[in-house]
């Protein structure tokens, strides 16, 4: 029935096992996808190169929804690095945390200003990071805790975000997945719609606040905060021009406001204006909203660059050729990304583990079971994107089989991406973590080791609140609000209040 039967899982095995023992994704991947050209190309070693670089990878770039995808990710680009040389964000964040006076202030401004640079994670951690540590020097908040709450709100804010540099790779490996699966829906409303399943960066989130608002901690932050009692503040940063900040805003504002503009549109105008909200975005090419969204905030953040001197008119297309040069490696794991996927989809491996584990595996674990295993890759590569690439294309398919209903692939794609993010959050190797370090000025053993029972208490918190009750065919909106009261007796129960200055 299926011709390649166990082999066709090589590739993604040995994606794996090459990710994990050498912690290089773009050679895993490519490993992949050779050991894959391999298999149908009966092991000639010559017209499996050939199948390689044509058709997989040639098919992967010139797909006209894979384009959309790549010109968003590098108009994007290109936007930040004008908005992070002009100093939009920089100035745009000194605004917000003007009023922090206390830790508690202190410490709520730096998570809501990770909140605010919800656009990209790297972004995030080097942003918020070097804007915050002088306050937070200030306030005697602990380095490790800036890191934590830097980092606490990178990676989850960005793969939550409704429009930021993961969604466009998100929502293409789960287009991918649902058309090998024989699911015809448009892929941006699915990403939508299994936003409630996605525990793990909601409670991230909300744990990162509840340590924030109550001043409370547990483990070896408690020393940590004890500590910075008699640390030296360092000299305050220059202060922006305010009007810098609109440089930040505008841009950011219009990425969000034009993408959602052109989904209202698209899908009014197929579905009609009294269709309810997820038909029309249904109804609407995600992709092209996406980028819609890209080209109307490249032009402004251009505009606004050279009228509020922020930039030069050559300085501005040198910012953008070098935002889209920092993302070569990321380009080229996508690449890998869509040509494995297909790769693995000519296979048919998704069909034999489908055949394999459908009946064995029930479907209220599988979300909890992906969820665990995503997290592990990612915390061992210290990649949650190639922990994407090679586990969405095998779970959607496989929940789809074990219940023809989209529930269960709502739930599994969300645990898929939950986990991986749990996994990049935890791993000591993540960009993230050491981004997170490395802009705080924390060090980056410290920040690991203080870090690590918050997330762990997160992820705990995801599985027994949330991937496990929803494999029931709970409501994911409750078991968020579950969840989060969850996180909140944690914190309550185990944080104790460190010993502070009568300033705080």
């Amino acid at each position: 029935m299926h011709e390649y039967g166990i082999i066709s899982l090589a590739p993604v095995v040995i994606a794996i096992g090459l990710a994990l023992k050498t912690r290089q994704i773009v050679l895993s991947l490519g490993a992949g996808v050779v050991l894959a050209a391999l298999i149908l190309e009966n092991w000639n070693p010559w017209a499996a190169l050939i199948y390689t670089v044509d058709p997989l990878i040639l098919d992967a770039i010139a797909d006209r929804d894979h384009v959309k995808v790549t010109l968003f990710t590098l108009f994007v680009a290109g936007t930040l690095e004008i908005v992070s040389q002009g100093k939009g964000t920089h100035a745009l964040v000194q605004r917000i945390t003007r009023w922090a006076n206390t830790r508690r202030s202190g410490m709520m401004a730096t998570w809501g200003a990770g909140m605010l640079v919800f656009f990209d994670d790297y972004a995030n951690c080097l942003i918020v990071g070097n804007s915050m540590r002088a306050v937070c020097d200030r306030l005697r908040i602990s380095r490790e805790k800036l890191a934590y709450l830097v980092d606490s709100t990178a990676a989850p804010m960005a793969t939550l975000a409704l429009v930021s540099t993961w969604i466009g790779y998100e929502v293409s490996l789960m287009g991918d997945a649902l058309k090998s699966a024989g699911v015809e829906t448009n892929a941006y409303a699915f990403f939508l719609e299994g936003l409630p399943y996605r525990f793990y960066p909601f409670l991230a989130l909300f744990f990162g606040l509840a340590i924030a608002w109550s001043g409370r901690d547990f483990g070896p932050m408690v020393e940590a905060e004890a500590k910075a009692m008699n640390r030296e503040p360092e000299p305050e940063q220059e202060k922006l021009p305010g009007r810098l900040a609109w440089l930040a805003a505008i841009p950011i504002g219009a990425l969000v406001g034009v993408t959602g503009a052109s989904l209202w549109i698209q899908g009014t105008q197929a579905k009609g204006s009294d269709a309810r909200l997820f038909e029309i975005i249904g109804g609407a090419d995600g992709y092209d909203a996406m980028l819609h969204g890209s080209i109307a905030a490249l032009a402004l953040a251009s505009i606004l660059a050279v009228s509020l001197r922020a930039l030069t008119v050559t300085q501005v297309p040198e910012a953008v050729l070098t935002g889209i040069r920092n993302l070569v490696e990321a380009m080229t794991v996508l690449f890998l990304a869509w040509a494995l996927g297909t790769a693995i989809g000519n296979l048919d491996a998704a069909g034999f583990l489908v055949s394999a584990l459908g009946p064995a595996v029930p479907g209220w674990l599988l979300p909890t079971m992906v969820f665990v295993l995503s997290a592990a890759i990612a915390f061992a590569t210290g990649t949650s994107f190639g922990t994407m690439a090679v586990i969405i294309p095998l779970a959607i398919p496989l929940a789809i089989a074990i219940e023809p209903t989209t529930t269960l692939a709502l739930a599994t794609s969300a645990a898929v991406l939950s986990g991986a993010t749990w996994g990049d959050h935890c791993s000591p190797i993540s960009d993230t973590t050491i981004l997170s370090s490395t802009g705080t000025g924390c060090n980056h053993a410290a920040h690991v080791t203080t870090q690590l029972p918050y997330a762990l208490s997160a992820g705990a918190a995801s599985i027994l609140l949330g991937t496990i009750p929803a494999g029931f065919g709970v409501n994911p909106w409750l078991l968020l609000i579950v969840g989060c009261a969850g996180c909140a007796l944690i914190v309550r129960i185990l944080g104790k209040r460190p010993l502070l200055s009568s300033s705080s």
